[in-house]
């Protein structure tokens, strides 16, 4: 099990490299104005403190997600496991309960995120946005449904509901070390143990649904 999670983890590494993933499509999203729910949950989440962001449930795991293929990134993912393990094996999103909050490298909320297993469901909705089935990534390889809504200003927000507008094209992530290619055993161990990190959080919640399946 210990090799299953360390593979894991690097495989979460190495998927944030460039060249080692699917290609994602430029995105064309817009910023919008959001529908009044929307509206309440940035106004609970966006000011968190990092002490708060604990407090509510939520822990940063791994680091922050770039995309490989182009221009965006994701962010830092915190997880609220309780959240998560409560509507991931359910195939369910409960709208005021986002199992994932996005934060930049200042540990500021920068945007929410619900994923949920493919059980069947088809195409879902939340908030008005129809969300389609999405590719899977390391630690959740099947195909399974995500919701990214990222706060823009004036109070608007962008949706992420299929492959190609996963990632906020104005968002990126801080480099890596600049050792002309050379990463340190330090900062290796740095790099593994995030994505160690965000690969036992994801692993829970693909046993449990690969249990489900079974019984």
């Amino acid at each position: 099990m210990k090799r299953i999670v360390l593979v894991l983890a690097v495989a979460a590494v190495l998927a944030l490299l460039p060249g080692t993933a699917v290609a994602q499509s430029s995105s064309t999203a817009q910023p919008v104005d959001p529908p009044q729910q929307v509206a309440q949950l940035r106004q609970q989440y966006e000011g968190l403190t990092p002490e708060q962001i604990k407090a509510a449930g939520y822990m940063p795991e791994g680091p922050c997600v770039t995309n490989p293929m182009g221009a965006g990134a994701m962010g830092t993912h915190a997880l609220n496991q309780q959240y998560l393990m409560a509507q991931f094996p359910n195939g369910t999103m409960d709208p005021a309960q986002p199992s994932v909050l996005l934060l930049d490298q200042n540990n500021k909320v920068i945007g929410l995120e619900w994923e949920a297993a493919d059980v069947g469901q088809g195409t879902m909705e939340l908030f008005g946005q129809s969300i389609q089935i999405q590719p899977g990534h390391p630690g959740v390889e099947d195909p399974h449904y995500m919701l990214h809504i990222y706060f823009k200003p004036d109070g608007k927000v962008l949706f992420g509901t299929d492959p190609q507008t996963a990632f906020d094209p104005e968002l990126s992530c801080p480099p890596l070390p600049a050792t002309g290619g050379v990463v340190s055993p330090l900062q290796l161990g740095g790099i593994l143990a995030a994505g160690l990190a965000g690969g036992l959080a994801i692993l829970g919640v693909a046993l449990v649904v690969a249990r489900q399946r079974t019984s």
